[in-house]
């Protein structure tokens, strides 16, 4: 963990990780579900995914002040390059719908696409424009 200040406001870091999404599978197919109060004790209020991306394409290219998301490949791969505010660089390789990637805040992320890889997302809070930080250099000043 890593801090740093921000005009007076103390920002707290945490890198992302890998989580095992619970799930069952049999001859029929597979499910999975999300119940983790310990990630998101509010439970997940935004819900959103990215399909039909160009292979090589990159998506995200931003990071969150607040936001913290769960990120799973529901078909396909997804290579997620996150830069964290401690300035390490992590590439995940995401291609199994019960893996997921947790993103806590202040984690620049990078996400490239195979050609048929669908993006789940899984968010703590609701979508805010102010939440984002769309300038890599600006991030990059945080450090």
């Amino acid at each position: 963990m890593a801090t740093t200040e921000l005009n007076n406001k103390r920002l707290e870091y945490h890198a992302p990780w890998q989580i095992e999404i619970p799930g069952h599978a049999n001859e029929s197919g597979s499910v999975h579900f999300w119940e983790n109060f310990q990630l998101f004790p509010n439970g997940v209020l935004r819900c959103f995914w990215i399909s039909g991306v160009k292979e090589g394409e990159s998506r995200g290219n931003h990071a969150h002040w607040q936001e913290s998301q769960v990120i799973v490949s529901i078909a396909g791969k997804l290579e997620i390059k996150v830069i964290g505010l401690d300035g390490n660089t992590t590439v995940f390789i995401l291609e199994r719908p019960g893996v997921g990637l947790y993103i806590p805040p202040l984690n620049w992320i990078e996400i490239h696409f195979s050609a048929d890889a669908v993006l789940l997302g899984l968010g703590d809070r609701a979508f805010s424009e102010a939440d984002y930080i769309r300038d890599k250099n600006y991030f990059g000043s945080l450090q």
